[in-house]
């Protein structure tokens, strides 16, 4: 299983799922609050052949919640790793800066789990 903590994408994207399954949170920034804290506010499984526009405000967490890869197309409205991005504690809910290196080290570490089974 792997999971993505809550995290915007400062753009317009749309996630379309051709193999697996993920399973969506949708967050709202809670009012007033100086941490950036966030509330839930709906959740979507996707499935092969599901498709989720998401706006260029969108705040989501993603679980893959299956014992093998998902595999799905992303297409972003923008320069996806350029953009000034914030992703969320998953424990606090606090808000901080989006960490490209470490997303990409889940892949790849999750890539290779996959590999030797």
């Amino acid at each position: 299983m792997m999971t993505f903590p809550p995290h915007n994408h400062a753009m317009w994207a749309v996630i379309g799922i051709y193999h697996g399954r993920e399973d969506n949170i949708f967050w709202r920034r809670l009012d007033g609050n100086p941490n950036g804290q966030l509330e839930a506010v709906g959740a979507r499984a996707l499935c092969t052949g599901d498709a989720e526009p998401l706006g260029h405000n969108i705040i989501h967490s993603v679980t893959n919640p299956i014992p093998r890869l998902t595999s799905a197309i992303h297409i972003y409205g923008g320069d996806f790793f350029a953009a000034e991005r914030s992703e969320w504690d998953p424990e606090s809910l606090a808000e901080g800066r989006y960490d490209a290196d470490r997303t990409m080290r889940k892949f790849e570490e999750a890539n290779a789990t996959f590999a030797r089974h």
